[in-house]
């Protein structure tokens, strides 16, 4: 058994299991480990028969402890706590290997475990209640119903809004506005609990297409008594134009007007034309959130429209909560919950090209 700390990238794709399987790492925990999706990378941490894979998406710059195991042929068989040493060593190599980032998070999966006792130690805290995480999905393989999270900061901690995991593939966009309810309204994330419901009803007052556009979505929130301001870089649709629906181009636009004169005749402002990262970093630093259409693609592959809700800024980060995590990929909530990016990153990701290239933020005022 080496009592030397080893570190090996693991490269995403169909030859990890096999490079999995060949550094000793169990079948069960090869298998769970190698489905990872294909914009992420990962370390894999071994010291003294133990096992540590860190992964994050390439464009965050946190870092997450996913997952822990023994090896297999290792004197280490079971877990006792002559373990501990061997998890903090692995532990402290990940935080080490991460100065610049302003978290790291961890995810367990047994309550009480020496890892999570390990975990502590080394300054990690439980998150808890997070607000709504799960998706209704009823996944046994990766047991994302049975996951907690952890959270370590290496800048002054901040505290963490309700997160919402979007329960369809196209309700990011209500998923974002259901977690700036909760932040303006003071719900403490222990407080916040719903279902498909809340985000269907937000959905069919904002949709023209299958996702969302951005006045609809501040009517909507506007009704329920938010101050909020819309920025969007042209007029007329953003989302949608292209792609094939039941609704034609021409009702699409329809809707969409239809959606400006509500959101106008509810009081919103709204503003056509450039905005730059400057303007989103003073939105968010007097003490707003913005709702953000990104493009996935550059967050987690998928090249597709998204709205994610960004409720803080540290230094040159910016703190979101991306309501869609890629389940199938084995990624859990704790990677998409209080998820760092920097800022250009996030600048740069925050643009949709259909027709032409287009940016669009609604403002939450707190």
């Amino acid at each position: 058994m080496s009592t030397t700390l080893t570190t090996t990238p693991i490269n995403p794709g169909d030859n990890a299991l096999d490079q999995l399987t060949a550094l000793g790492i169990p079948a069960a925990h090869a298998v769970r480990w190698a489905s990872m999706g294909p914009a992420v990378s990962a370390t894999l941490w071994t010291y003294s028969g133990h096992a540590l894979l860190e992964a994050h998406r390439t464009t965050s710059a946190h870092r997450t402890i996913v997952d822990v195991c023994l090896l297999e042929g290792g004197d280490a068989e079971t877990d006792t706590t002559e373990s501990t040493p061997s998890w903090q060593t692995l532990i402290r190599a990940v935080l080490d290997n991460s100065p610049g980032a302003p978290l790291v998070k961890a995810v367990t999966r047994d309550e009480g475990s020496l890892f999570e006792e390990a975990l502590r130690s080394r300054g990690f805290i439980a998150a808890g209640a997070v607000g709504s995480p799960l998706s209704i999905e009823d996944d046994t393989h990766h047991g994302h119903a049975s996951v907690r999270g952890w959270v370590r900061w290496n800048v002054r901690p901040q505290v963490i809004p309700a997160y919402v995991r979007q329960k369809t593939d196209f309700t990011c966009g209500p998923a974002s506005a259901l977690m700036a309810l909760a932040h303006t309204s003071g719900c403490a994330p222990a407080e916040v609990s719903h279902g498909l419901r809340d985000e269907m009803e937000l959905w069919r007052e904002s949709t023209y297409s299958l996702g969302v556009g951005p006045y609809g979505l501040a009517a909507a929130l506007a009704r329920r008594g938010q101050s909020v301001e819309v920025v969007v870089s042209h007029e007329g649709p953003i989302v949608g134009l292209t792609r094939a629906h039941a609704a034609s181009p021409a009702a699409r636009r329809a809707i969409h007007r239809q959606h400006v004169d509500e959101a106008r005749g509810l009081g919103i402002r709204d503003w056509i034309g450039a905005w730059d990262l400057p303007d989103l970093r003073a939105a968010v630093q007097q003490g707003n959130s913005v709702i953000v259409l990104v493009d996935l693609e550059d967050l987690n592959g998928e090249q597709t429209p998204h709205w994610v809700y960004v409720w803080g800024i540290v230094g040159e980060y910016a703190l979101i909560h991306d309501p869609w995590n890629d389940e199938q990929f084995g990624e859990t909530w704790v990677e998409t919950w209080a998820e760092v990016i920097t800022l250009e990153q996030l600048w740069e990701s925050a643009q949709w090209e259909e027709e032409e290239s287009a940016r669009a933020f609604i403002v939450v005022r707190r």
